[in-house]
C-alpha cells in the first residue's frame, strides 16, 4: 500500500477493488480521502450528506486484531461481515472464533464457508456477473461492470441489501428525508462524483457512458479533465498541504497518529514525503521448544481461503490439500520422508499435514499455504500463527511464528 502512514491519496493493493475501498471511506478513513481530524473535511461531508457533523466523529480507524479485541470485551456487539472469511484468513483462529460467538454475526456471502458456521444470519447475495457498478483497480482506473446475467430468483446484489438495510433502519438526514436518496448503482455513483469533487480521487468528470467509451478512466478526472489522469505528481505538486492531506500521519513506531501542529512542522507543502522504517523484528524467537520458523502464503492455483477455487476441479486438483514445507537438511534431523504425515506445533495450536521435502526453503524454516480449512475437515494453516500486530498498519506478523515438528508413528 503507498499512502500509509501519511497524506498521500494513491494505494495499492492485491485485492479486487480494495482501492476503491479506500478511497470511498469503507476501512475508517473518510470519503474522498478526506482526513477526518480536519474538521473543515468534517463539515464538507456534513453538508453534502445533509448531517450534523457531530454523527460523523467515529474516532481513529481500528484494525480488524482491534475488532476482535472489542468483541471479546463485549464491546462490539454486531459484527456484519461481507464476502471474507475470517476464520480462515485471520492469526490464532481459536481466539478469532471465541471472539465471534460472542458477537451476534451476519456474515454475507454467495458461499458457505468456515465463517458462516458461526453466523447466526447467511444472507446470499448475488456474485459479480450478476451485478452492476464500478470497480476501482491498484492503478486508480474505474471500470463500470455490467451485469451478464441474472442472479437466481429471490437473490439481492450487496448493493441492494445495503438499500434495504438502510430503507429498514429509518436512516434520515437531519430535515428527516431519507439519507440514501439513490436507487441504482448509477444514481449512487452520481453522488459519489460530488463527493470525490475536489479531492485528490476527483471523479467528477466521469459518467458511465464516457467509462464504457474509454474502457476505464483513472482518476482525478474532474469536469475540465473528464478522460483522466495517465499519470500523478507530473507537476511535482503533491496532496500534502495541511489543509487538503488525507492524514497527518503517524508515529512510524508507536503506530500514534501525529497532530495538525506536528504535521505543520514538517513543512511539506506540497512536496512528498518519505518516512524511514526500521525492522524491529518479531516478538517471538525459535528456541529449544519450538525451533522453527513458520511461513505461511499463497500457492498459484488458489485464492485466499479457496471459497471458489476450492471449488473448480482442476485447481482443487493441482493443490488439493495442505502441507508442510522443509528443507532437506530439517527433514533428515527429524527422520520424516517426503509424503510422511507429521504433526506441526505453535504456541498456539496444532494440525498435521504431509510434509513436502524442498530446497525452496532454507535450513531452520518450514512454510504452510493457509488456503485450506475445515471444510475438507483440515485445520487452517491460521491456527499456529500469532495476533501481533504491526502498530502502524495495523497487519498481523503472519510471516514469523515459531513452531515444532513432530513425525507421527504408525
Amino acid at each position: 500500500m503507498i499512502g500509509k502512514p501519511g497524506s498521500g491519496p494513491l494505494h495499492m493493493a492485491g485485492q479486487p477493488s480494495s482501492s476503491g475501498n479506500r478511497t470511498a471511506g469503507g476501512v475508517g478513513t473518510y470519503p474522498g480521502n478526506r482526513n477526518p481530524e480536519n474538521p473543515e473535511h468534517l463539515r464538507e461531508i456534513a453538508d453534502l450528506w445533509n448531517v450534523e457533523e457531530s454523527s460523523l466523529a467515529v474516532g481513529p480507524e481500528k484494525g480488524i486484531i482491534k475488532q476482535i479485541e472489542l468483541m471479546e470485551k463485549g464491546q462490539i456487539g454486531f459484527f456484519w461481515n461481507i464476502h471474507t472469511n475470517p476464520l480462515i484468513s485471520l492469526p490464532n483462529l481459536p481466539r478469532v472464533k471465541a471472539a465471534m460467538e460472542k458477537a451476534f454475526v451476519v456474515v454475507q456471502d454467495p458461499f458457505l464457508t468456515e465463517t458462516t458456521e458461526v453466523a447466526d444470519i447467511v444472507l446470499p447475495p448475488a456474485m459479480w456477473g450478476e451485478k452492476e457498478g464500478t470497480m476501482e483497480n491498484a492503478d486508480r482506473t474505474i471500470n463500470l461492470l455490467r451485469k451478464a446475467v441474472e442472479p437466481p430468483e429471490g437473490i439481492k446484489t450487496d448493493f441492494e441489501i445495503l438499500l434495504e438495510f438502510s430503507r429498514r433502519m429509518g436512516l434520515k438526514d437531519k430535515d428527516g428525508h431519507p439519507l440514501v436518496g439513490y436507487s441504482t448503482p448509477e444514481e449512487a455513483f452520481e453522488e459519489w462524483k460530488q463527493v470525490s469533487k475536489g479531492r485528490p480521487s476527483d471523479m467528477s468528470g466521469m459518467t458511465y457512458e464516457l467509462l464504457e467509451k474509454e474502457n476505464g478512466i483513472r482518476w482525478p478526472a474532474p469536469e475540465d479533465n473528464p478522460k483522466g489522469t495517465v499519470r500523478l505528481y507530473e507537476d511535482g505538486e503533491f496532496a500534502t498541504s495541511p489543509e487538503y492531506c488525507q492524514s497527518y500521519g503517524k508515529d512510524i513506531v508507536t503506530g500514534r497518529p501525529k497532530t495538525e501542529k506536528e504535521f505543520r512542522e514538517i513543512q511539506a507543502d506540497g512536496r512528498a514525503i518519505f518516512h524511514p522504517t526500521r525492522h524491529l523484528g518479531s516478538p517471538e524467537k525459535p528456541r529449544e521448544e519450538y525451533p522453527l520458523w513458520l511461513n505461511t502464503g499463497r500457492l498459484l492455483w488458489h485464492w485466499h481461503t479457496r471459497t471458489k477455487t476450492g471449488r473448480v476441479a482442476e485447481l482443487d486438483e493441482k493443490a488439493p490439500e495442505a502441507f508442510v514445507q522443509l528443507n532437506r537438511k530439517d527433514a533428515d534431523t527429524l527422520n520424516v520422508a517426503d509424503g510422511e504425515k507429521v504433526e506441526v506445533q505453535s504456541p498456539r495450536g496444532s494440525l498435521q499435514v504431509p510434509a513436502k521435502i524442498s530446497r525452496e526453503v532454507k535450513s531452520g524454516e518450514v512454510f504452510i499455504p493457509f488456503h485450506f480449512g475445515e471444510w475438507k475437515n483440515e485445520k487452517p494453516a491460521n491456527e499456529l500463527t500469532g495476533d501481533v500486530i504491526d502498530p502502524l498498519s495495523h497487519q498481523p506478523i503472519l510471516k514469523q511464528s515459531v513452531c515444532r515438528i513432530e513425525k507421527i508413528e504408525a
